[in-house]
């Protein structure tokens, strides 16, 4: 379990004391003096695990000249005006995360964050193609950002995880090029309709799909040879699962908020060589419990007879 060490403006010594080995988020919910960030980064020094949160009011990120050697970053500042305060950590930052802003934020001072392998962008956003030479970036999270398509993510040569959200693009006909993909969820994907191309990434291991109702079926996952764990969470246009039964490695399913489907939409699943756990959300206590009768696999659901 992690912890948060919170620290305003109304703070005493208490807060700057030594963090506790669970405690690995820092967070400055005001706007503080030069004497109090230098106290900051002496607690983050003596631990590279810890990420510092910029959590109040500021307009820009100036505050990060007292944090040389920094690596783990966010900023949830809606009054947010400027990123050019990064160039003050741009030799030492591996994570970033960005969340709401009051008007979209031109985050070009992102291209210079060399060293950066985990970005979570919150948008809109301005000159988002400054992410385009983050070449080291693994973990990538994009919410509300606009792409014509995936062009801009093809350098990241690396990229092991994405995430696609609230828009984005719909155009995924780039997916295969991004050769070390394992992880990848997409969700309420404005005009998101053809997920065919997902059947054909062999090294992707977990795939999520959420509230895309547009999406009226999924293409055969017969070669997805790497795909482990496959989540359905309120596909309302999906009825038919036998492209997922053909998933030859497949060992979890979930399918969360599905009420739209019934026990018999699992028969395609029945005798499946590697599946090992299933969650089934038909809407009913009668539906799941006939859905576990019929394909018994993990725990049965709540309500399920003795």
């Amino acid at each position: 379990m992690t912890r948060w060490r919170v620290i305003d403006a109304a703070g005493g010594d208490e807060a700057f004391g030594p963090l506790e080995p669970d405690e690995s988020k820092v967070r400055v919910t005001d706007p503080l003096d030069s004497e109090s960030y230098v106290r900051i980064a002496k607690l983050i020094a003596a631990r590279a695990d810890v990420q510092l949160w910029i959590d109040n009011r500021a307009t820009d990120l100036e505050m990060l000249s007292f944090f040389p050697g920094l690596r783990r970053l966010g900023v949830t500042s809606l009054r947010l005006a400027s990123w050019e305060g990064l160039r003050h950590v741009a030799g030492s930052l591996s994570e970033l995360h960005m969340g709401d802003t009051l008007r979209p934020v031109s985050i070009a001072p992102m291209a210079q964050l060399r060293s950066l392998t985990a970005l979570g962008l919150h948008g809109p956003v301005r000159d988002v193609e400054a992410i385009g030479g983050l070449r080291g970036v693994e973990d990538l999270q994009l919410r509300s950002v606009t792409m014509p398509d995936l062009t801009l993510l093809l350098p990241m040569s690396g990229l092991r995880s994405l995430l696609i959200g609230l828009g984005g693009t719909a155009d995924l006909s780039l997916l295969p090029r991004l050769a070390a993909l394992e992880e990848l969820e997409l969700w309420r994907i404005r005009g998101m309709r053809d997920v065919s191309v997902l059947g054909s990434l062999p090294r992707l291991r977990r795939l999520t799909l959420q509230s895309m109702s547009a999406v009226t079926h999924l293409a055969s996952f017969r070669d997805a040879h790497g795909l482990r764990r496959l989540a359905l969470d309120t596909m309302k246009g999906i009825t038919d699962l036998r492209p997922v039964a053909e998933a030859p490695a497949l060992e979890e399913l979930l399918l969360v908020s599905m009420t739209h489907l019934g026990p018999e939409s699992l028969r395609p699943l029945v005798g499946h060589p590697t599946l090992r756990r299933g969650v089934w959300g038909f809407g009913s206590t009668r539906k799941n419990v006939a859905a576990y009768d019929l394909l018994p696999l993990g725990d049965p659901p709540y309500g399920y007879p003795e």
